[in-house]
Parts: structure tokens; sequence; C-alpha cells
């Protein structure tokens, strides 16, 4: 299983750097028949790598917040089986076709390794690994101790859970949405001074300008801050993860 994962970060890395090469392909050809400057084109091909960044950033946030949403409709689909009467190990692995979408593949695997006889705890021990949030940790463990101690107050338990973690769901989105905001005016201030470059660059004197050494090391000097800037912004931007305590 690590060595899968191991190569499952490999590909991911790989495929993020092909993601940088082909823009930088993409973008310098564009960004040379728009300025007609060699230089200015290596300038704003090299600040279009952050489009790639900025997409896989996009994808992983979005990944781990339906990861995080997911988790109060698994609690609920569990709730209705133990009150059903229905055994634990088994509401688990019928959370591979009835469980939410997000969390599908996850309990897929989880269901191959129940099926083959491993121990119920140890898998879902094992089963945190696949998981990237602390709301999969607090849930596992409960069915752990449910499972271990034959606790009759499990359905409680979750429901509470389910409840916490749909609140917690509700105030992160409403700060990410404020968030949201400062991200978008930082990145349309970053932006703007280099599509105002593209559009002087159509006049002889700017191009000319920017040959000289001077110009170069405006270029560099721009090109240099729009990183700092960039880095800044999804530092503050960013909201921390609760910690995995029982990762």
């Amino acid at each position: 299983m690590k060595s899968s994962g191991h190569l499952s970060n490999l590909s991911t890395r790989s495929r993020n750097w092909l993601y940088l090469l082909a823009t930088l392909i993409v973008a310098f050809p564009i960004s040379l028949v728009l300025t007609q400057s060699t230089v200015m084109a290596s300038a704003i091909s090299t600040v279009a790598l952050a489009l790639p960044i900025e997409m896989a950033r996009l994808r992983g946030a979005k990944a781990l917040k339906a990861e995080r949403e997911a988790w109060p409709v698994a609690i609920d689909h569990l709730i209705s089986a133990v009150g059903s009467g229905i055994a634990i190990p088994q509401a688990v692995i019928d959370l591979a076709e009835r469980g939410p979408a997000a969390l599908a593949r996850q309990f897929t695997e989880i269901k191959g390794s129940i099926d083959s006889g491993a121990a119920f705890h140890d898998v879902l021990r094992r089963a945190k690994q696949r998981f990237r949030t602390s709301a999969a940790d607090q849930v596992l463990e409960v069915l752990i101790i449910a499972r271990v101690t034959g606790s009759s107050n499990v359905g409680t338990i979750l429901r509470t859970l389910g409840e916490f973690q749909r609140q917690e769901n509700s105030m992160r989105a409403e700060i990410e949405a404020r968030h949201g905001w400062v991200r978008s005016s930082a990145s349309l201030a970053a932006i703007a001074p280099w599509v105002l470059l593209v559009i002087l660059s159509a006049q002889p004197t700017t191009r000319d300008a920017f040959t000289t050494s001077t110009g170069l090391y405006i270029l560099i000097l721009g090109v240099t801050l729009t990183a700092i800037a960039y880095l800044w912004m999804n530092l503050v931007g960013r909201l921390p993860e609760v910690p995995r305590a029982l990762a």
C-alpha cells in the first residue's frame, strides 16, 4: 500500500512537471507573437507558470473539500445501518456502494481488505492513510472502539459527531468565501501589470525600452515581486486544516 501511494505521488509530481512544461511551451510563442520581444515574452511566460500551479492547488482543495463534506453523509448511512441492526463491519462495507461518491474509492479498498479476512480494527487503522482529513480519523476511531467494546451508544456518538462536522464545514465554507474575495483581488492586482505590459508592447518604443539593461532589470524585478506576492497570497489565504491527532 505504501509503494502504491509512493507511485501515485510520483505520478502526480510528474504530471505537475508536464503541466509546467506545456504551459511554458504554449505561453512563450503566444507572448512572443503579442509582444514581438524575446525578453518580454520570457518574463510573461515565466509569470504564466503560476497558472498550472494554481489549477493544481484548486483541484487539491476541491478534492479535500469534497472528502470533508462527504463524511457527515457517510455518518448518516452508518447511523441508519446500525439502527437497523446491521453489524458495524457490514455497515462499513455497504458504504462502498451506498455511501457518498467522494469516498467510494477508499471504501471499496476497505471492503476488499475486510473480504480478504483481515481484522476489522486493523483494516480501519490502516484505512486512515487513505483519507486526508481529521473527520475520517474521528469516524474510524469511533467505529474501532464500538467494535471492540460493543458500545450500544455508537448511534448517538455518530449523530453528535455528524452534527459537529456539519457545523464545522459550514463555518469553514463561510470563512473560505470571505478569503476568496481577498484572493481574487490579490490575483487581479498581480496580473494587471502584465496585461498592461502586453498592451503597451504594441508600441515600438516600449519594446526598445525593455531591451536595455534597465528594462531587463525591471522585468526581472517584476517577475520576482509577482512570485513573492503569489506565495504571500497563498500563505495568507490558506486556512489551516484540523490536526490529525488520531491518525
